[in-house]
């Protein structure tokens, strides 16, 4: 099956982007064949020559299996050096890399098989058993199972057509596939390294998936300039810090509680540097005693705004008085609809869904609808202000959930959730983890008044969390669990809110 771009942009958008320097008529990048470290599974090191030599092994076992440009190869793929390999293998031959984590239940695998019918798949052959990969198409090893080494046969790759599809994190609806192009990538790619400065000279720490676009978006960043990525699958932000130590990693990228982690533990053992020079943080708000402690340690904060479908979008370095997303970066545009959603549109942007019929509620012409509130500030700057499927409608009146977040961080680790209530339609609940003190509601509504919470966006509902929140593999909390989950846990239960006055009934 021949997957092709279901939304491309316009022709006028095309010429602009061409105009601009940001849609090139060439392929993928060569990677360079140097003696340098590139990648770091903490099994094996890699440098750039055993990566060329990798990657040309698995393009001619794709060859030798009649794998065509345009044909579909499911990557099943742990974060692994072979795994890197398979899919830069799979994108330099000129065909479509569909990329799963390894992590993927049965169910994945049937819904981007039924998608795109991929002529093989890549993967271990624990995953493939496991997955029963052998019902839907040709299984080869993740290395390809070849050992020859050979020039193997040029294969002109059209830069326009469909490279990669990742599926969407489905933290607010059914994962859906997103495809990009060699040209969409490269966007965000030529963004990310300017954004974040990088050179030969790093290290880039990895803990998102390879199957995720900000995965996708790291590896090529880094491998683009010559830095060294090192892969971290069992990551966890409790072991942050030792493995940031251990590794001598000077970038890392994910949700703040990462950098909290960081620092904190960095405080604790009386540190006063650290060997990261810049951590880019995304997804919740973040709170200005991160920046302050990054401060202290001479480590330069970047907030990054962007998703699946439009990657990396904006940026901007923090400061402690910090309150924005960053500007656009270039080549990306920004708007407001008339609802109060962020629509962003660039050479950066995915060229639609594998069911064309999710176009019609993400696109508004060439934009894409991102499903984020947000304000334009002055200097083209943007703020989110909150997601259109993360707000609570409590007695007609919307609170955003990123806001509850921000405003609850003197508790602790907090995030805030909507649980169903039959008389006010959705009740707001917060949800506080391993604290080893006794909660009250009159504490957490004393705290969240303190820094001017209006009364009625208080939670009537607290939920003293035991263990980890739940979370995709990027490091996001997973807010539709949260309700799932509260019947194990330690509920509180404030006063319900009227509905006009904000007050207690």
């Amino acid at each position: 099956m021949r997957i092709t771009p279901t939304h491309p942009p316009s022709p006028p958008a095309v010429a602009r982007f061409r105009a601009d320097g940001h849609w090139p008529a060439t392929g993928p990048a060569e990677l360079p064949r140097t003696s340098r470290p590139a990648l770091s599974d903490g099994t094996s090191v890699w440098t750039y020559a055993d990566l060329n030599d990798a990657v040309t092994r698995i393009r001619l076992a794709l060859s030798h299996s009649g794998v065509t440009p345009e044909d579909a190869v499911l990557v099943v793929a742990p974060l692994r050096n072979q795994a890197v390999a398979a899919y830069l293998a799979v994108v330099r031959h000129g065909s479509v890399a569909v990329l799963l984590d390894h992590r993927s239940g049965r169910a994945d695998v049937e819904t981007a098989c039924a998608a795109t019918r991929p002529r093989v798949a890549l993967a271990t052959p624990g995953d493939a058993d496991r997955l029963g990969l052998n019902e839907f198409c040709v299984v080869l090893p993740l290395d390809g199972g070849g050992t020859e080494l050979a020039v193997p046969a040029a294969v002109p790759v059209d830069p326009d057509a469909a490279a990669v599809v990742v599926f969407t994190s489905g933290t607010t609806s059914t994962p859906k596939g997103v495809i990009h192009t060699v040209n969409s990538l490269r966007c965000g790619v030529a963004n990310m390294v300017d954004a974040l400065h990088l050179d030969a000279r790093d290290t880039l720490f990895l803990a998102s998936p390879v199957a995720s676009i900000t995965g996708v978006l790291q590896l090529e960043s880094a491998l683009s300039v010559g830095a060294r990525v090192v892969l971290a699958e069992r990551f966890s932000p409790e072991h942050a810090f030792e493995q940031v130590q251990a590794t001598g990693a000077t970038v890392i990228g994910g949700a703040p509680v990462i950098a909290e982690t960081v620092f904190a533990e960095a405080d604790r053992r009386g540190l006063t540097s650290l060997p990261l020079r810049c951590i880019a943080l995304g997804g919740a708000m973040i709170p200005p005693t991160i920046v302050e402690s990054a401060n202290r340690f001479g480590v330069r904060v970047v907030r990054v705004y962007g998703s699946s479908e439009v990657p990396f979008s904006t940026s901007t370095a923090l400061d402690a008085y910090s309150s924005d997303d960053g500007v656009a970066l270039p080549g990306v545009d920004v708007a407001i609809g008339d609802s109060g959603e962020l629509l962003v549109s660039g050479p950066h942007q995915f060229h639609g869904y594998l069911d064309p019929a999710h176009n019609d509620e993400s696109f508004d012409g060439d934009r894409v609808r991102t499903g984020d509130l947000a304000e334009l500030l002055t200097d083209h700057r943007i703020r989110i202000t909150g997601r259109l499927k993360e707000i609570v409608i409590r007695n007609g009146k919307k609170i955003s959930l990123a806001e509850i977040d921000l405003a609850a961080t003197g508790l602790g680790e907090c995030v805030a959730f909507a649980v169903p209530d039959e008389q006010t339609g959705e009740r707001l609940a917060l949800a506080i983890r391993g604290t080893t003190t006794a909660v009250t509601y009159q504490a957490v509504r004393d705290e969240l008044t303190a820094v001017g919470l209006a009364v009625w966006k208080l939670p009537e509902q607290i939920v003293v969390w035991s263990g980890e929140f739940p979370r995709t593999p990027s490091g996001k909390v997973i807010r539709r669990a949260l309700a799932d989950e509260t019947r194990w846990m330690g509920v509180l239960y404030g006063p319900r809110l009227s509905e006009d006055s904000g007050q207690r009934i």
